[in-house]
């Protein structure tokens, strides 16, 4: 019961994570990294055809590989995140509301600046792992 569960959680954070490739202000990779997540614990065969995908590529595998980001990467999540939240903060007028984005930009922003590696532009080595017999690259 708990694997279907972990399958169910990923393929529901996969279709955002693939709505969030078109739609502006709705996160990518966030929603790709829960998917990973749930595939890996909920079924190999999922886990693999979803390494197996040019979303997980371009979205995930660099990240996953080092826990780094590009300085372009992280001025791009930046950049959009610090607007939607610009936007809210002046479409509400509530003082708890606006605080807590005042708190949650200051947040992002130290976690992207301290937390969060930055790796030169360029790919980084990559390994082959092998899992349930199927090798995929990482």
């Amino acid at each position: 019961m708990k694997k279907v569960i972990y399958i169910c959680i990923g393929i529901a954070a996969m279709a955002l994570g693939v709505v969030g490739t078109v739609v502006p202000g709705l996160p990518t990779t966030p929603f790709l990294l829960l998917a990973l997540l749930c595939f890996t614990k909920g079924s190999e065969k999922l886990n693999c055809w979803f390494r197996g995908t040019s979303l997980y590529t371009k979205y995930v595998k660099d990240y996953e590989y080092d826990r780094s980001l590009t300085r372009k990467q992280k001025l791009t999540i930046q950049a959009s995140a610090g607007l939607m939240m610009l936007i809210a903060f002046l479409l509400t007028g509530n003082l708890v509301i606006r605080l807590l984005l005042i708190g949650a930009f200051i947040l992002h922003n130290y976690v992207f600046i301290f937390v969060i590696k930055t790796r030169q532009a360029g790919r980084p080595e990559t390994t082959m792992n092998e899992l349930g017999g199927d090798k995929y690259e990482l």
